[in-house]
């Protein structure tokens, strides 16, 4: 766990170019997509020891002060960066590669509650844009990118893009 939040906090100096106590500050004050991978990795660490309770309450905590639902069984590698985290709901066997970038209303989940081991798997290096969702067992591979409003339901090859179909406007 701790590995992982260092190489988060890393990333994030990386990203800002601010004085080095002021940005860890600002993320954990004020960006709810940092606060939601804090408080996931707190929880993970919880449910990975087999101790009750806090894991589940941390991730409603979770969701409660970001808006991001992250199941505390879910397994998330180093770097992952959460834009916009309104909405974003991440089920109980998802597996997130490193250096993912995550934004506004993603879903990554099951189709359905009674096929709850059926989740995805997401590569390194990708990103997931607005409103997508990766539903079932399905792999995306390492340096994809998923559009806005996608819907992937089938594996996707390392490199790809994945757009949604246009809508036609009458």
């Amino acid at each position: 766990m701790f590995d992982n939040l260092a190489a988060d906090t890393r990333r994030l100096r990386e990203i800002k170019t601010r004085a080095f106590p002021w940005y860890v500050l600002e993320s954990l004050l004020f960006e709810t997509g940092y606060q939601a991978v804090v408080l996931h990795r707190l929880a993970h660490w919880f449910k990975a020891r087999g101790i009750p309770f806090f894991g589940p309450a941390l991730a409603r905590w979770n969701q409660f002060l970001t808006g991001v639902d992250i199941a505390p069984a879910a397994r998330i590698g180093p770097g992952l960066r959460i834009a916009h985290g309104t909405g974003i709901v991440i089920g109980n066997g998802v597996r997130i590669g490193s250096d993912c970038l995550l934004m506004q209303n993603v879903t990554l989940g099951a189709p359905t509650s009674a096929r709850i081991e059926e989740m995805p798997s997401i590569g390194d290096r990708v990103t997931l844009g607005a409103g997508c969702a990766v539903i079932g067992r399905v792999s995306v591979g390492d340096d994809c990118f998923v559009g806005a409003h996608a819907l992937v339901t089938q594996d996707v090859p390392a490199g790809a893009r994945v757009l949604a179909p246009r809508s036609e406007l009458r």
